[in-house]
């Protein structure tokens, strides 16, 4: 009988050691799927995010001199303040005040809205790099949601009086110039230029932010991602 038992407890911790290595060969596999998965997630966050910065720059940063200028010379005009030399150049001018007004800064969210929806935030194993995804995001919509709060028409009664051409961005028609000029000197205009230049001040501060915080955000998840061994 004692050669038995022993002969069974010995059965016994083979059968265990062998699920104890059964499971850690599976939690190995486990946890070498979600680092690749990490990666992959990581790596995406990361092109988006500085795709988000480069669409700000090539957007409302690149425009932003140029379209205030014309707004201060469309108000400038409605106090009496400008003579004008130029009519066409003009016209142009205080029409590029409109550019970006109903523009979305806000580049793309898929990766981010694919890592909430399936829950697989967990799998970004830095508490500091996913809370601070987590805030860049969160940012992002905050910004989208003050700007559609804010925007004016500005954009919408100049395209209403000028039509544009993408062929000819900068044509006028002749004929339409008196009323144009007319309708630039109407108090619904002088409403919507002092909207617009609100508008242009106002989201200045908080783009320059998401600006900062893309570029300091992508650089700490390439920086995550070079100290990590995904083979």
């Amino acid at each position: 009988m004692g050669k038995y038992f022993k002969y069974a407890i010995g059965e016994i911790l083979l059968v265990v050691i062998g699920i104890l290595i059964a499971l850690q060969i599976n939690n190995w596999n486990e946890n070498t799927k979600n680092k690749k998965r990490e990666h992959k997630y990581l790596t995406s966050l990361s092109k988006e995010i500085k795709e988000d910065s480069v669409t700000l720059e090539e957007t409302w940063f690149k425009a932003k001199t140029k379209k205030i200028e014309g707004l201060h010379l469309a108000k400038d005009y409605i106090l009496g303040n400008t003579k004008i030399e130029d009519t066409l150049s003009f016209i142009n001018k205080v029409s590029f005040g409109g550019v970006n007004s109903k523009a979305s800064f806000q580049g793309t969210s898929n990766t981010y809205e694919e890592l909430k929806s399936t829950g697989a935030l967990s799998l970004i194993s830095d508490d500091e790099i996913r809370t601070r995804i987590v805030d860049y995001y969160y940012t992002k919509i905050f910004i989208s949601s003050y700007i559609e709060n804010i925007r004016s028409d500005y954009a919408s009664y100049v395209n209403s009086i000028k039509v544009f051409n993408s062929k000819f961005p900068n044509k006028v028609n002749i004929q339409e110039v008196p009323r144009i000029l007319a309708k630039f000197k109407a108090d619904e205009f002088h409403s919507l230029i002092n909207k617009e230049l609100t508008y242009a001040y106002s989201i200045e501060r908080y783009l320059l932010r998401e600006k900062s915080l893309a570029h300091h955000l992508h650089e700490a998840i390439e920086e995550f991602l070079k100290r990590q061994d995904y083979d």
